[in-house]
């Protein structure tokens, strides 16, 4: 019985360390320099009411012109107005800095992952995905 109170502990124990490590972790990515430049560049996103009116025009004629697809009824006035709106996003300046921020964030993410992945020595993002098996 004492054995199996001191075992009960020890897995205790450890997983308050690994759950005070995850959160201590999620605390300093959320602080980092990339997430912070990101966070911004999403506000400053959300702000730009011309720029979500760009992405929301995009989005929408991207939508359009799938279910045309499935028609064959594509018009070229349709892919006209969508070069036009893809240019558009591609020099708004807001947009831009969003998706900058965006891909280093990411490529930060990628750098903690592969050093503690050198660490534990299994790929450590892996460890969060779903499986993709039915049970």
């Amino acid at each position: 019985m004492a054995k199996e109170i001191e075992m009960t502990s020890n897995i205790a124990g450890v997983s308050i360390t690994l759950l005070e490590a995850t959160s201590s972790l999620a605390e300093n990515l959320a602080q980092s320099e990339p997430f912070l430049r990101y966070k911004a560049a999403e506000q400053r996103l959300h702000a730009d009411q011309q720029a979500m009116q760009l992405l929301s025009d995009l989005s929408a004629l991207q939508q359009k012109i799938r279910r045309q697809q499935n028609t064959g009824a594509i018009s070229q006035k349709d892919l006209t107005q969508l070069r036009a709106l893809q240019s558009a996003v591609g020099t708004n300046e807001t947009i831009q800095d969003h998706l900058m921020t965006q891909e280093l964030a990411v490529a930060f993410l990628r750098e903690v992952n592969q050093e503690i992945s050198q660490l534990l020595g299994v790929d450590f993002a892996s460890l969060a995905r779903r499986s993709s098996g039915c049970c």
